[in-house]
């Protein structure tokens, strides 16, 4: 099992190296490579900015590993925690896109392009932007962005992806990434989907004491 984070430093390397520590706890034989920026002991591929559009430079990365490695893995990003309980073969969706004034200009603006190009290819509609790993092929991967602009539009990889292939089986579920520390919320996701997403204003001392220091998996 291979899991992938496009991944590009912003601050320190403490989001994905609990990541990855709760990978190897979790999935002690896994594949992780990072593709952008290293990560020290950890498989990488170089790969520089594409652009300052976020989902166009996701997207290269994602690509790059396509190309360059091949086959199926788990696509991650570096603020995801997993257990033995994930799913990726079974993604969490939370509904059809449904565009919202509220989401940011570029939030906005990746949903609508998201949804013109499914539209076109007369696709569904799930929104998968649920902030959770999810399982991909290359080679699938690769045709369906041959089919896109992808490099001067912003959009969502995953729900690209997930709804031109319409896995055998997808789940409803809430969107995982938690706002504040809210560490019960947070236990109850790992124990719920075997998965969870931080933001920054997680990563309190309370939040990053309780990262470090979870050495066990959380029972059903």
């Amino acid at each position: 099992m291979t899991f992938v984070f496009p991944y590009r430093r912003s601050r320190d390397d403490f989001d994905i190296q609990q990541s990855i520590r709760f990978i190897r706890m979790s999935f002690p034989e896994a594949h992780i490579v990072t593709v952008g920026d290293k990560v020290a002991t950890i498989d990488n591929i170089p790969c520089p900015q594409l652009n300052n559009i976020r989902g166009a430079d996701v997207t290269n990365k994602m690509l790059t590993f396509a190309r360059e490695r091949g086959g199926d893995f788990i696509y991650m990003n570096d603020d995801f925690y997993i257990t033995p309980k994930l799913r990726a073969d079974i993604p969490i969706h939370s509904g059809e896109f449904e565009l919202n004034p509220r989401h940011p200009s570029h939030y906005r603006e990746a949903m609508f392009n998201t949804m013109e190009f499914l539209k076109y290819y007369e696709r569904p509609l799930w929104n998968f932007e649920t902030h959770s790993p999810v399982l991909m092929n290359s080679d699938k991967l690769l045709e369906i962005f041959e089919l896109i602009e992808w490099k001067r539009y912003n959009h969502f990889i995953k729900s690209i992806y997930l709804n031109m292939n319409s896995p055998e089986f997808i789940r409803k579920g809430v969107n995982v990434k938690l706002a504040k520390d809210n560490i019960p919320k947070a236990e109850e996701l790992l124990r719920t989907y075997g998965c969870f997403s931080t933001s920054d204003s997680f990563l309190t001392t309370r939040g990053r004491s309780w990262l470090k220091n979870l050495f066990w998996i959380l029972e059903a």
